[in-house]
């Protein structure tokens, strides 16, 4: 897991998918509250979707007499179409149970990045923040705690999108998308080089936010690294297969970082191409399957298509059963489910609303 304080807020930025990670953060606000020298009673949970585990771990802090608040945008619209958005609607019940006024559950539509969900500063004087560990839960953590910058919600909404417009905020968003994109790919061999990377950059760039030209000046070294990246992805462009109407595939395997923003960019500049699928080697799902596919929509197609509708009805969203899907327009499976649903299901067109 990866934290940080920030202006003097402890922050962990985690996802309370298993009872492991419901332990962590336990943990890790009871060491806050240890820690601290004045009474502090708040803490947020913000861009962290709702499952079982987290409801119970939210369960556990007010007990132990925490306020806690809730803000997230990955709430279920309409009826539940497969098992986990079931699972998420009732978590997402539980929790405005549990909270009342203190929770609040949005939707991406009308509310594309967190970070919109709080005020500058709102949780300045909070025991601990608890984000999701991507550039969405930095930016809201960040600016929840008391430190923003005037375009950070726009620079959000674009670095908690598709690949292939995160580079396109501000100055110092495009060195956080730099950054992301050339993080080493999770490794069971070496579990912890990533989110060893990732602390740093998320280090860096907010004292960069603040001002820090040294800060500044360690992520203006990851534009050789970002140029490298991008140098490997539009060589394996070159590669691309049709697999499906609307659909090209690019066997990315063996290749340790290359821009996915820039791979698929290019791709979904090609006539008729509307889906990117990048098979790798390297990822959550690939871990404990060995290859991993991941799907990406184009962005002007995102009304037009849900990549969740590939999945059997009862898939259950967990790297251990080989599939990853919070969103409509990103989808990661293994390739047991890959060949068995995704595939078929590209090929018939099942994917569109």
């Amino acid at each position: 897991m990866i934290s940080l304080t920030i202006n003097n807020v402890p922050v962990l930025f985690a996802q309370g998918f298993s009872r492991e990670d419901s332990e962590i953060i336990l943990d890790f606000v009871r060491e806050a509250n240890h820690l601290s020298t004045t009474y502090r009673n708040t803490v947020l949970f913000i861009d962290t979707p709702a499952t079982t585990h987290l409801v119970d771990t939210v369960h556990h802090l007010k007990t132990e007499g925490v306020r806690v608040i809730f803000r997230d945008h990955h709430g279920v619209a309409g009826e539940p179409e497969n098992v986990r958005d079931e699972q998420k609607q009732k978590a997402c019940q539980k929790l405005e149970q549990l909270l009342g006024d203190d929770c609040v559950i949005t939707f991406r539509d009308l509310h594309p990045a967190c970070s919109t969900l709080v005020e500058v500063g709102e949780f300045a004087d909070a025991l601990a923040i608890i984000a999701d560990p991507d550039a969405d839960g930095l930016t809201a953590a960040m600016k929840a705690a008391g430190i923003s910058y005037p375009e950070l919600d726009e620079d959000a909404a674009l670095l908690d999108s598709e690949p292939a417009v995160q580079m396109k905020g501000s100055r110092i968003s495009s060195y956080l998308a730099m950054g992301l994109a050339t993080l080493p790919s999770y490794d069971p061999e070496r579990p912890r080089e990533r989110e060893r990377i990732q602390q740093k950059l998320f280090s860096d760039w907010v004292e960069a936010v603040q001002g820090s030209e040294a800060a500044m000046e360690r992520l203006k070294e990851l534009e050789t690294r970002y140029q490298e990246a991008r140098a490997v992805a539009l060589r394996l462009s070159d590669s691309a297969q049709k697999v499906a109407e609307y659909t090209v595939l690019v066997d990315a395997t063996g290749n340790e970082v290359f821009d996915v923003g820039t791979l698929n960019g290019v791709l979904e500049g090609q006539a008729d191409t509307r889906i990117t699928v990048l098979k790798k080697d390297k990822g959550p799902i690939a871990a404990l399957h060995g290859i991993q596919y991941s799907l990406s929509v184009a962005r002007p197609f995102h009304p037009q298509i849900d990549l969740r509708k590939l999945l059997p009805s009862h898939a259950n969203s967990d790297p251990a059963s080989g599939i990853i899907s919070n969103v409509s327009f990103l989808l990661h499976v293994s390739e047991s489910v890959w060949h068995e649903f995704v595939l078929p299901g590209l090929k018939s067109g099942v994917y569109r609303t």
